[in-house]
């Protein structure tokens, strides 16, 4: 795992988790350069998601977090201002503040997507679902991304720029290896001040978070017209931002 910083010179801190098969450059360079205008911001780069070190291989979210955890501890004392994860990233995010040595001001998860997840007893079927289902996103991935900006509510040229498609084979199987029995981390949304954001092109998962209300977890929660998944982060960068500034402000609502 990378980390890569801008603005250093200013104080609060912006911590960015990106999305599943998400590469950071040249989608979110814009968004970067607009917060790091007002935040310090921090881009958490997954391994075997990363075009600079193409040989590192992807593990699972919970070593992702941990990697993000030690180096929160190690460079900023264990605390952040705001965490902005994407898709993927919001699962990350519940994760590192799981973590007891890290404190989180503000958790905002965009296009928070809560997939159920299997739970195989029996390892010929782990093996099927992983090789069936590997075989499925690759081909997503390389050769119908029309089709996957279509289900997302993205452009093809959005999206395009966006993917990560020299994923090795390895990095796509172990992400794949762990969602078989994950457990999503909702109690740290109590943990913080917590916000999801959804476009009204994935009303789908939206409905989905605002049942866990029934089982106590508090956020706010906010729908965008207009937007696809992620779609803040990669065209409406500057509403991102008031956002933001909003949320950890404590005036959205």
């Amino acid at each position: 795992m990378k980390f890569f910083e801008f603005g250093k010179t200013n104080d609060r801190t912006l911590l960015i988790f990106n999305g599943y098969l998400g590469k950071w450059k040249p989608g979110l360079i814009p968004f970067i350069n607009e917060a790091a205008k007002k935040y310090h911001v921090i881009v958490d780069v997954y391994d075997g998601f990363n075009p600079d070190d193409p040989q590192t291989v992807f593990h699972s979210i919970a070593e992702e977090a941990r990697v993000a955890a030690d180096y929160i501890v190690g460079n900023f004392g264990g605390k952040i201002d705001v965490v902005y994860g994407i898709s993927l990233g919001g699962m990350v995010a519940n994760e590192l503040i799981a973590d007891g040595r890290v404190k989180v001001h503000t958790l905002i998860a965009d296009g928070y997507t809560i997939m159920p997840m299997p739970d195989f007893k029996v390892k010929y079927l782990n093996e099927l679902y992983v090789r069936s289902y590997s075989a499925v996103i690759y081909s997503l991935l390389t050769r119908h991304q029309t089709l996957m900006a279509m289900a997302l509510g993205r452009t093809p040229e959005s999206l395009r720029e966006s993917l990560y498609t020299d994923v090795s084979i390895e990095s796509l199987r172990n992400s794949v290896k762990a969602e078989i029995g994950y457990k999503y981390k909702f109690g740290t949304f109590n943990r913080t001040d917590s916000y999801i954001f959804h476009g009204d092109a994935e009303m789908g998962a939206a409905r989905k978070v605002e049942k866990l209300r029934s089982k106590g977890i508090r956020f706010t929660h906010r729908i965008f017209r207009g937007i696809g998944h992620a779609g803040l982060a990669h065209g409406n960068v500057k509403k991102l931002i008031r956002l933001i500034d909003a949320a950890y402000e404590r005036r959205l609502k």
